[in-house]
């Protein structure tokens, strides 16, 4: 499913595991998440690209995302889907079957779905390596390698891109075991807009005729 493709890079993790990592890396990982945590809302325009040159396959979408603590709003309309999620309860609309599915965000959801983690991605189970710095867009950034601690998953390695004026997640390209290569690089943020919890939760009332799937 598109959707989880998507999801999967746009992900992050809470924990920092900064034993045995690159110094440099690391001084620079920890701006980034003073950066982010110091923002009251986070508004971010992003292009997603998949790449798989084996099998001529190469999808491109663009989107955008709201963030407020642990809520968050996504958009991606080239396919359709709108999630929503008020910090307990992700609600996962698909415009064209009218159909949402509503599912609890609890200690046992996948981290890897999660689209509100895409800024602090380098966070938990991964080692890190400073690469160095280049412009990517006209933008200067670092680069930052993020290797897997445990094997056993989809992802074989990430490299993000961060601003370094801003000091914010620039872009991230995941190489997958499976050939597919995930890019996302952010093209605009907007920082601390004023947002109310309600911006963050699905009205199914809105949708004439409109399927819900409650997986609670």
């Amino acid at each position: 499913m598109k959707q989880f493709l998507i999801t999967s890079i746009l992900l992050a993790f809470v924990i920092f595991g900064f034993a045995q990592q690159d110094t440099k890396a690391k001084e620079i990982l920890e701006k980034v998440t003073k950066a982010t945590q110091s923002l009251a809302s986070l508004d971010a325009k992003f292009s997603f690209e998949m790449n798989n040159k084996a099998q001529n396959i190469l999808e491109k979408y663009t989107g955008d995302i709201v963030l407020k603590n642990k809520k968050y709003k996504l958009n991606i309309p080239q396919m359709g889907l709108q999630v929503f999620c008020n910090g307990e309860t992700i609600w996962t609309y698909t415009v064209n079957s009218n159909e949402v599915n509503i599912s609890s965000m609890d200690e046992a959801t996948d981290e890897m779905m999660d689209p509100a983690k895409l800024f602090t991605i380098y966070e938990k189970g991964y080692n890190y390596k400073y690469l160095g710095e280049s412009v990517d867009a006209g933008v200067p950034v670092y680069n930052i390698d993020l290797i897997p601690q445990k094997p056993t998953g989809d992802i074989q390695k990430i490299k993000i891109m961060i601003d370094k004026q801003k000091m914010l997640i620039h872009g991230a390209n995941m190489t997958g075991k499976d050939g597919n290569i995930y890019t996302i690089i952010v093209s605009q943020y907007k920082t601390d807009g004023v947002y109310k919890d309600s911006d963050f939760v699905f009205d199914s009332k809105k949708y004439k005729g409109i399927e819900v799937i409650d997986m609670r």
